[in-house]
């Protein structure tokens, strides 16, 4: 396991490249790729952490327009002290893709273990499962995932720990008790069967439409069940007028704040165990706008959950 140190640390945070060595209650850590059906995969999200990096820093180079957030009513380090650490980037082998899955799970483990809350910029939708795994006989968690697919295939070309499968790797570890998952809409790449099988396994599925339609409301309805929760979202679950540096735009997306409303819900009751966001394609963004959205929802956990949860399981 080797991490690379940023170039610009997220939020001015003090950079920790041992994992072990972390104090404050969040990490930052950006995790490249995971593994690939092509070799494009390997590089059309490797620079995501940064892009987030670099939406933090326009936010926050005069220090003084972090001391109130209309978002939290308040300061974002309310000491003035950064409370999140960065990590640095999991350093890929693109000559050995999938070996990033073990390499990324020997960063995000100890993290888990001394009770910090991983805030992971990933890459494509293959690396949740990293992050998730991570609470694997020390926690039980609930998931909810946001995304405009259901990325629930068994495989696709053989490939069991792709992108299209995060969400059925998730549901295959013992930690994982309950799996929201919302945003879906259009054909979201999946057959009939994978949806029957989702919905068997116990996931809940909440469109983008019923969100729309029905509210948010009923999004936090769905996160009542005892637990801490890790939210995973897929950037193309929002909306492309919102977040436009995406590989597959779906129209019809949520909105910043209906994908907001869950984290701080979560946050405020200090019931967030990690947050992880994949697929910002920074080549495609446009003036910065997704990796500022990133970064927005990755301050809304600091900003609002100042003492994270117990753990239980």
């Amino acid at each position: 396991m080797s991490l690379r140190p940023p170039a610009v640390p997220f939020l001015g945070g003090p950079v920790v490249l041992d994992p072990t060595s972390v104090t404050t209650p969040y990490a930052f850590l950006g995790i490249p790729f995971g593994p690939p059906y092509a070799p494009e995969d390997l590089s059309v999200c490797a620079d995501a952490a940064d892009a987030v990096r670099a939406a933090a820093r326009r936010m926050e180079y005069d220090r003084t327009w972090l001391d109130h957030d209309f978002d939290w009513g308040g300061p974002l380090f309310p000491d003035s002290r950064p409370t999140v650490t960065d990590c640095g980037d999991v350093v890929g082998d693109v000559r050995e893709p999938d070996r990033i899955w073990d390499d990324a799970l020997d960063v995000t483990r100890p993290l888990v273990a001394a009770g910090r809350v991983p805030l992971v910029m990933g890459g494509l939708d293959a690396v949740p499962p990293m992050v998730v795994g991570a609470f694997e006989d020390v926690e039980t968690v609930n998931v909810l995932h946001v995304d405009a697919h259901l990325d629930f295939r068994d495989h696709r070309e053989g490939v069991r720990r792709g992108y299209s499968s995060p969400v059925r790797r998730i549901r295959d570890l013992a930690c994982v008790a309950e799996v929201v998952q919302v945003g879906m809409r259009g054909v979201g790449y999946s057959g009939g069967a994978e949806v029957a099988e989702a919905l068997a396994r116990g996931n809940r599925i909440v469109t983008a439409w019923d969100v729309h339609e029905r509210g948010v409301g009923m999004v936090l309805d769905a996160l009542r069940a005892p637990g801490r929760w890790i939210v995973t979202i897929d950037m193309d679950g929002l909306d492309p007028s919102v977040a436009p540096g995406v590989g597959w735009p779906e129209p019809g997306g949520l909105t910043y704040p209906q994908v907001a409303a869950p984290i701080r819900a979560l946050a405020r009751e200090g019931r967030l165990a990690a947050l992880v966001i994949t697929e910002l394609r920074p080549a495609l963004d446009v003036r910065g706008a997704t990796a500022h959205v990133a970064a927005r929802l990755f301050m809304n956990v600091i900003g609002l959950q100042r003492s994270p949860g117990a753990r239980t399981g």
